[in-house]
């Protein structure tokens, strides 16, 4: 996958907010990175080995732009597939939200492995470990979900006594 291509294809969607500003390159370059043009231009260049992008760099380019597909590429190349989350609801619920996606991808590794022996070849422990790896997984969305269901119930109003 070239990565390069896909962040000049996110730096021509940019759209300057701004009442005069510039799209593509030349706004974001200027209004947003704060570097020249041709820089920018030179950095997303698939053409060029000579010029790179930081990591903080590809992250503005896709925030500004809207357009995530350097980082999902990324995320492929290494064996990852990104998923979107609601910006609030990072933070509090940050921590369960990683346990779901730990348990989710240990499950679905086992599954995969399972699913690809070949006939004969699944032993009870690699049924156990599936089943293991199922539950796991049930477990921290049923503690994800009690989290959720308590900031619920947190948020009634009280009742109160009416004489």
């Amino acid at each position: 996958m070239n990565i390069k291509a896909l962040l000049q294809t996110a730096v021509g969607k940019y759209q300057s907010t701004k009442p005069n500003g510039s799209n593509g390159a030349l706004g974001l370059a200027k209004e947003v990175l704060h570097i020249s043009n041709g820089s920018l231009s030179r950095k997303v260049n698939p053409n060029d080995d000579g010029s790179h992008c930081s990591p903080e760099e590809v992250i503005t380019i896709c925030r500004e732009s809207g357009d995530h597909a350097p980082l999902q590429a990324m995320a492929i190349e290494l064996g990852y597939v990104l998923m979107p989350l609601q910006v609030g609801a990072v933070s509090e619920m940050a921590p369960s939200l990683a346990g779901n996606f730990k348990e989710l991808g240990e499950w679905l590794q086992a599954a995969s492995a399972a699913a690809s022996s070949p006939n004969g070849a699944l032993t009870d422990n690699v049924i156990n470990n599936l089943q293991r790896e199922l539950f796991e997984g049930i477990f921290t969305s049923m503690q994800t979900f009690n989290e959720i269901r308590a900031k619920h119930e947190a948020s009634k109003p009280g009742l109160r006594a009416v004489a």
